[in-house]
């Protein structure tokens, strides 16, 4: 029995010491390296990559922004004259719709006739005054011509007495008597000369005065006219200030319209997309950087999950400088015919359209900006972090460091750089496990799936839903 037990302890002993020296053995084993067979894994694809080439792209740079609806222009109807308000229009109310040309109140214009009439009668007396003035003078002219052909007439007699002196057949007194006659007959005659310049002086004043009165009778009716205020245009009321009875002040704001024939959209955009629009080309050449080259956008609102767009046309700036909190630059959006819109989503049920803008609205703007510079189109799935990418042209794996420009439903838009990336080079989409520079790899090409977009308003309403 006690044999027994020392046997199995003997056992146990080696067993344990068998189990020591093959663990030593193993772990010496798996410390010796490897070789590595280079010559034939460099001959070997590291790995399967998929590609898609890079393509130009040449359709310019889309980008959103909001924007609220403001009114293009407001007419304020100021009163020209004073008195007291007779009659107001029912559309002279706030939100009722004028015409062009519709009197909207009438002042008391009883005065204003009476104030006519008198100018009128003025402007008549005025008038027969010129015309006795002209008779008056007609008639000394005719006294003028009389009184010189008895001065001739004079003359000869006087001449004709002074040759009988010497004859002894008439006296010196005879001659004074004729001198005297035709003394007399010239001084008639000076004074028909003096009358007739002052005639024609008149003349002059009778007709500024004349003229004065016309004016002041114009003035008259003009103010006659002046009280029935209109409409310079076809408009809302936004304001009314007076009812009947009421008397109102000249140069008091009587009512406020708004023009809904053009509207205008206040924006902000960031000097990276400030610069987007400098860059673009148009007829007019290019801007001075207050003034733009005219862009197109496309103004989109959503009513019931329904997106209505109208056209517009971003050109200037709205202030000329940077908001001081936001540090973006204010613009404005000018929208020429706000009662042209369209639904955008075409697969909506489409409801009544809105008859028009409205200011107040709040509004997304999608700017379609053609900036003349080169750029590049790559799926989002090909931009690693830190704006890197992986191209795959003839076989190899290259990285690239590419200066981003916009997200687009279309994928990823980079500024070209001639030097490392051509149109035409194949980037890699697909994921790469530790990928190597240079090293050799399986090219699968596919097709861009991202560029789907075969028509406009699907392509804007998939962008206004990313």
């Amino acid at each position: 029995m006690k044999k027994t037990k020392i046997f199995t302890f003997i056992r146990k002993i080696s067993v344990s010491l068998l189990l020591i020296l093959m663990t030593y053995i193993i772990i010496g084993l798996m410390s010796i390296p490897k070789p590595v067979a280079r010559s034939i894994e460099l001959d070997e694809p590291v790995s399967t990559v998929e590609v898609v080439p890079i393509e130009r792209h040449t359709t310019g740079i889309d980008f959103k922004v909001d924007g609220e609806v403001t009114p293009f222009r407001v007419i304020d109807i100021v009163t020209e004259i004073q008195g007291r308000v007779i009659y107001k229009s029912e559309n002279c109310r706030l939100g009722r719709a004028v015409r062009k040309g519709e009197i909207l109140l009438q002042v008391d214009p009883t005065d204003y006739q009476l104030e006519v009439n008198q100018l009128t009668e003025a402007v008549k007396q005025a008038t027969a005054n010129i015309k006795e003035n002209k008779v008056q003078l007609e008639n000394t002219k005719k006294d003028l011509e009389i009184a010189k052909q008895q001065i001739e007439i004079k003359k000869r007699d006087y001449e004709r007495v002074e040759s009988l002196i010497k004859t002894n057949a008439n006296t010196y007194s005879d001659l004074d008597v004729s001198l005297s006659n035709l003394l007399n007959t010239k001084d008639a005659s000076q004074k028909l000369e003096n009358q007739i310049r002052i005639y024609e002086t008149q003349s002059d004043k009778l007709e500024i005065a004349l003229q004065k009165e016309k004016i002041n009778l114009q003035i008259a009716e003009l103010n006659l006219e002046r009280t029935n205020v209109k409409s310079p245009l076809d408009g809302v009321i936004t304001s009314d200030s007076f009812e009947v009875n009421t008397f109102i002040q000249k140069g008091t704001s009587a009512a406020k319209i708004l023009d809904p024939e053009q509207f205008e959209i206040q924006c902000s955009l960031y000097m990276k997309q400030i610069q987007w629009i400098w860059l673009s080309r148009s007829k007019e050449g290019l801007s001075n950087g207050y003034v733009f080259a005219p862009t197109d956008v496309t103004i989109v609102y959503e009513i019931d999950g329904e997106k209505w767009g109208w056209d517009g046309i971003l050109q200037t700036l709205d202030g000329g400088g940077v908001d001081a909190v936001t540090r973006m630059v204010p613009c404005r959006v000018k929208v020429n015919n706000p009662k042209m819109v369209r639904l955008l989503n075409e697969k909506a049920i489409p409801a009544k359209k809105p008859p028009t803008l409205f200011f107040g609205m709040y509004v997304s703007i999608v700017v379609h900006s053609k900036p003349d510079v080169e750029l590049y189109r790559i799926p989002e799935k090909a931009l690693l972090p830190g704006n890197k990418i992986w191209t795959a042209t003839g076989g190899k794996l290259y990285q690239h460091d590419i200066k981003v420009a916009t997200t687009t439903p279309d994928g990823i838009l980079f500024y070209a750089n001639a030097e490392s990336i051509a149109d035409g080079d194949l980037v890699v989409v697909s994921p790469l496990a530790n990928p190597v520079e240079g090293s050799n790899v399986n090219i699968i090409q596919t097709k861009n799936q991202e560029k789907t977009r075969n028509y406009p308003m699907a392509s804007l309403f998939d962008f206004l839903s990313r």
